[in-house]
């Protein structure tokens, strides 16, 4: 089987790859809001009112009826990519917490003062 240092390793990729989904969750669903925020200040906007949206960092003029249906399909999109980053992380936080339960590991801070101290041979647990 795996030894120790192989155990804690795996276990702190686990928890990164966690960190990171959460993090890309995080940005998306800011995304999400900023573009929920253009659909409703437009939304209610004659459909040829000038507007203008930045594409690949050049501005360019448009109505608002056509850049409406372009912001809410890029919304959707989003909320698609959320909602599978979503399932990653929820499927990579239970891959987390059953490795965690196997090898009996826990956080230093989880620790029992006198295993602090003592370095309590007796644990059979990892301490991470």
């Amino acid at each position: 089987g795996p030894n120790q240092q192989q155990i804690i390793q795996h276990f702190q990729n686990l928890k990164a790859e966690c960190s990171t989904l959460q993090q890309k969750v995080a940005e998306l669903d800011m995304e999400k809001h900023e573009h929920n925020l253009v659909i409703d200040a437009i939304k209610d906007l004659d459909p040829a009112r000038k507007c203008f949206r930045l594409v690949g960092g050049v501005l360019v003029e448009r109505t608002t009826g056509e850049v409406l249906p372009a912001v809410t399909k890029n919304r959707d999109g989003i909320e698609e990519v959320v909602k599978r980053l979503s399932e990653q992380l929820t499927a990579k936080q239970t891959e987390a917490n059953e490795f965690q339960a196997k090898y009996q590991i826990r956080a230093k801070s989880d620790a029992k003062p006198e295993e602090k101290q003592a370095g309590a041979g007796s644990s059979a647990g990892v301490l991470v």
